[in-house]
């Protein structure tokens, strides 16, 4: 079989990469390990509307389980922090629906899904061949361009001996019948001793509530920390009302920097190429323009019939340093602070950033996939610079 463009992995920046390139009219294959897409379930689903919006996504109404105005931060020892802007900023989305609904959108345009379908093997040479495998039956498939778009460990990756990010959050999440929050409030919670070097969360989503944890370099599994969160912390457990489990998912991602994205042949994109965002762990805004970009590149390569490493440099690499790699050099920053700072430092940081009214000024950027102005304008507040400042890189 041979394909313009396979696309190996078919969660939101697969998908939106295949619905690209097949609105230019080129043959797009996209296959899925798993039996059905948007299962499992491997992260939440809170994105920003102007996320959305760059990603021209056709969101149906069934797909948003509710809009997000505001956020409430919590430090290791309590101290509240609060920026509400009144204005929506993000949708809670179910994931299912989302995933499906990028499916659909891709086979519209022309796509081809397959499902219970990894590529095991991959060797470049006047195409790219690529072994699949499913049943137990193996194929091989030709194509001119391969886009891996197979997660945090990507197997084309390591297939080819690329650099990814290591710096990896396990994540495990949640949904319960009742909790004592607004319906458009999200809240964060640090702390090392809850979840170490990332952060839990509380997300109304409609008619139940999700309850996550990220860890990275924990000493357990993020299951026992997210039991331990929701039964023992001293301000979660008293808005945790709800004693079922609706549904449970856990997940991981990247929370470093791009390093390889590229090579002959071949695209890196979503979180098998680290466009994710390290401060939050979101990564289906970022991963998705990341997946446009390869699509555009793709095509091009197509088209002028060079799929060369050095094509790739200068009109995929390039491309997307220029619309990403700023912010995601900031998000990486403020994941090193937070990593570095004891909770007894993050205290002090909080307090700061309350007396500092840091809330003010976070709700004049609605982009929180953006952060660099927001970081810049930060950078003004001299309490808050003396607090971070042997973490901030010159280049910024």
């Amino acid at each position: 079989m041979h394909v313009d463009v396979l696309v190996v992995g078919g969660g939101p920046a697969g998908l939106i990469a295949a619905r690209d390139v097949a609105r230019h009219g080129h043959e797009v294959l996209v296959i899925e390990e798993h039996p059905e897409i948007g299962e499992p379930v491997q992260c939440s689903g809170l994105f920003s509307i102007r996320g959305l919006k760059r990603l021209e996504v056709n969101l149906p109404k069934r797909a948003i389980a509710g809009v997000i105005r505001g956020g409430r931060f919590f430090s290791p020892g309590g101290e509240k922090f609060e920026a509400y802007s009144k204005l929506d900023r993000a949708y809670v989305v179910e994931r299912r629906l989302f995933d499906k609904e990028l499916a659909k959108e891709a086979a519209m345009a022309g796509a081809r899904i397959t499902l219970k379908t990894k590529a095991i093997g991959l060797r470049i040479a006047d195409k790219a061949k690529v072994v699949l495998e499913s049943g137990g039956k193996r194929e091989v498939v030709e194509a001119e361009v391969v886009i891996a778009a197979d997660g945090v460990r990507s197997r084309v990756a390591s297939l080819l001996g690329l650099k990814t990010p290591r710096k990896i959050v396990a994540a495990a999440q949640v949904e319960v019948e009742s909790a004592r929050v607004e319906d458009d409030v999200a809240e964060l919670y640090f702390g090392r001793e809850w979840a170490p070097n990332f952060y839990a969360w509380l997300l109304p989503k409609g008619e139940v509530y999700e309850v996550g944890v990220g860890v990275r370099q924990g000493k357990y599994p993020p299951r026992v920390y997210l039991e331990r969160f929701m039964r023992e912390h001293p301000i979660a457990k008293q808005k945790i009302t709800g004693r079922s489990q609706v549904e449970y998912n856990m997940g991981g991602f990247p929370v470093a920097s791009p390093q390889d994205t590229f090579a002959e042949r071949v695209l890196l994109v979503g979180d098998a190429g680290g466009f994710v965002k390290a401060s939050t762990g979101g990564g289906v805004i970022t991963g998705g323009i990341s997946a446009r970009l390869a699509a555009k590149a793709a095509c091009l390569a197509i088209e002028e019939k060079n799929f060369s490493s050095q094509f790739f440099r200068e009109n995929y690499e390039k491309a997307w340093k220029a619309e990403l790699g700023r912010e995601l050099e900031v998000h990486e920053l403020i994941r090193k602070i937070f990593d570095s700072l004891s909770d007894e430092e993050l205290d002090a940081l909080f307090k700061i950033a309350i007396e500092e009214d840091i809330a003010s000024l976070m709700v004049q950027y609605p982009d929180t996939d953006r952060p660099y102005d927001f970081f810049m304008q930060l950078l003004e507040k001299e309490r808050f610079v003396r607090a971070i400042e042997r973490f901030i890189s010159l280049e910024l």
